[in-house]
């Protein structure tokens, strides 16, 4: 299928398989069809792998009564989508319990707007990419002899999905989207550093110096210090950790599902103050350089910008329709299909989005007469206790801030505390936003997290 023409082919496709399955006695259905063309480089240590390839495929949900069944076929024929109806069909047939939380798809609405496209990212040969990860792979390379075994990956996404359904619903969408990740080892002695830069876009970025500031920051860890200290300390965050910071605090606690199924620290706190007054959060479905912005969820419901957070005052959760309807609240467009078309739909962020503040980074390190500044790394984020909210992580790239400047980098720390509460110590927003994969945010500073080091 042609790029200028996806929407309309796949629409097409996918109203085809809604009257079959109509035809075939299906009292409701959903038909999702999606196709993603994708490039990978991959410039290991000068070795180069290549991959080029196409992700296609319908993914169809009926309802016979309130008895559903799914099922998904790879490619995009009138034999697969038949099969597809065919086989979610048979297993609705087979289903001997009624979903009583089912009464039917997401119903009509309106149709948000996709998100920035280019058709450079479309027209880009696998050899404009591996030239691309080879230069980044140099820079990387001759920054420093200490420099050893960097990499760099280059990636290229571009394609889109319909959803059609017997409410009405007959909407589509399509992405471009850049990733570009280095990554550097530096050695000096026994000793071995390693650091990382990337760039995630929804048009094709510029490269230069992308190698060369992993690779510098890799040497300046080798100059890392033991921290020696034990307490409580200022941490100032900088966005590459600020964007798994929010991903784990805010991955269960805003969740409709575990909010409905009672699982969620902050299930009974809608209109409490959760975090300080400066702290806003919102959940921008529409924002135009967002890499998961889209016209319409993966169940065809409207892409919106829903107020997390406002002022400090938690104000939302997410949901699709189906823990829409158990929490008694309409869809928030949150529908997502992480394993393509081969899943059916589950609840998750598009960008959250932190309210930038006014104060400069540099002002925030001056503002410190002691503490830790944190940067593109931490170990153990993703073990944190998302019913309870207590993390541990080690930090393996950190600098020591005294007297308002920073000082030198440190030896591994560890950084405990409480992602929920910890809304309440931040000190300061920064001012310096950064767009990562699924997360815009400024750098913060915290006053309340043990450092151990």
């Amino acid at each position: 299928m042609k790029f200028d023409t996806l929407k309309d082919d796949l629409l097409a496709l996918a109203d085809t398989g809604l009257k079959y399955a109509k035809n075939q006695g299906a009292d409701q259905a959903e038909i999702y069809v999606s196709s993603m063309h994708n490039i990978n480089i991959n410039n290991q240590s000068g070795m180069i792998e290549a991959k080029d390839g196409l992700n296609e495929g319908i993914g169809v949900r009926v309802a016979i009564g309130k008895c559903l069944g799914f099922a998904a076929m790879s490619g995009l024929t009138d034999d697969a989508l038949k099969h597809a109806v065919s086989e979610a069909l048979s297993v609705a047939k087979s289903v001997k319990q009624d979903n009583e939380g089912f009464d039917s798809f997401v119903s009509k609405g309106k149709v948000g707007k996709d998100g920035i496209l280019d058709s450079k990212i479309v027209e880009m040969s696998t050899e404009e990419l591996v030239q691309s990860a080879n230069s980044i792979y140099l820079e990387a390379k001759n920054f420093d002899k200490r420099v050893i075994s960097p990499s760099a990956q280059v990636q290229s996404f571009y394609g889109g999905h319909a959803v059609v359904n017997s409410e009405g619903v007959a909407g589509a969408s399509k992405a471009t989207v850049f990733v570009i990740v280095t990554f550097t080892t530096a050695a000096e002695g026994e000793k071995r550093k390693s650091a990382f830069d990337f760039k995630v876009t929804r048009e094709v970025p510029e490269f230069e110096n992308i190698g060369a500031k992993a690779a510098e920051k890799a040497v300046k860890l080798l100059d890392s210090k033991p921290m020696e200290h034990t307490g409580v300390l200022p941490t100032l965050w900088n966005p590459n950790v600020m964007s798994s910071f929010w991903q784990m605090s805010l991955a269960q606690s805003i969740n409709g599902r575990q909010v409905v199924e009672k699982n969620s620290y902050f299930m009974d706190k809608l209109g409490d103050q959760v975090g300080i007054g400066k702290l806003s959060v919102t959940d921008d479905g529409q924002l135009p350089e967002g890499l998961n912005t889209t016209a319409i969820d993966h169940e065809g419901a409207t892409r919106q910008t829903t107020p997390i957070i406002e002022k400090g005052v938690l104000r939302s959760f997410l949901y699709d329709s189906y823990y829409g309807r158990l929490g008694k609240v309409k869809s928030t467009g949150n529908a997502d299909r992480r394993q393509g078309y081969e899943s059916t739909p589950t609840i998750s962020s598009s960008t959250v989005v932190i309210t930038p503040g006014t104060k400069s980074f540099d002002k925030m390190v001056s503002s410190i007469d002691k503490g830790v500044y944190v940067m593109d790394n931490v170990m153990g984020m993703g073990h944190s206790n998302l019913i309870s909210g207590d993390f541990s992580v080690v930090a393996t790239s950190a600098y020591l801030i005294e007297k308002g400047e920073i000082s030198h980098p440190l030896e591994p720390i560890t950084i405990a505390g409480n992602l929920y509460k910890s809304f309440k110590d931040i000190q300061t927003i920064g001012s310096d936003s950064k767009l990562l994969q699924a997360v815009k945010t400024p750098s913060m500073l915290f006053d309340g997290f043990t450092v151990v080091g």
